[in-house]
């Protein structure tokens, strides 16, 4: 039994479709992740600010792969203008800004920074 080639090539298109359709549906599932309220784990060594202006700075310089953002980074953590956890902690999402891929949480886990609040990469959440 063979099949035609415009058949398979049908078939091929199809499937095609039906994946993108899948990759989209599965990217705003995690997206939709975020929601205020939600609590979600932040990754280990991540970046955590609590000034938003140099948040910016730093994501921008990120984002453009600028040699420059890692001894920014490396000066905003020596200043204390911004904070590294070596461990995984537990937040509660109270703003997200996907636009700006930016969210604001308040630590949840026990500590001296429980109940305190920051800025975050939306990508150092764990989804």
């Amino acid at each position: 039994m063979s099949i035609s080639y415009g058949k398979w090539l049908r078939a091929l298109v199809v499937g095609a479709l039906a994946l993108g359709v899948y990759a989209a549906t599965c990217m705003d599932a995690s997206a939709a992740a975020i929601r205020r309220g939600a609590m979600m784990q932040v990754r280990p060594n991540s970046i955590w600010f609590e000034d938003s202006a140099k948040f910016l700075h730093w994501q921008r310089l990120k984002k453009s792969g600028d040699v420059a953002a890692s001894a920014y980074e490396d000066d905003l953590l020596h200043h204390r203008d911004a904070w590294q956890f070596t461990n995984p902690l537990t937040v509660k999402v109270v703003r997200y800004l996907p636009h700006e891929n930016r969210v604001e949480v308040e630590m949840v886990t026990d500590g001296r920074f429980v109940d305190t609040r920051w800025i975050l990469d939306a990508d150092a959440l764990v989804r």
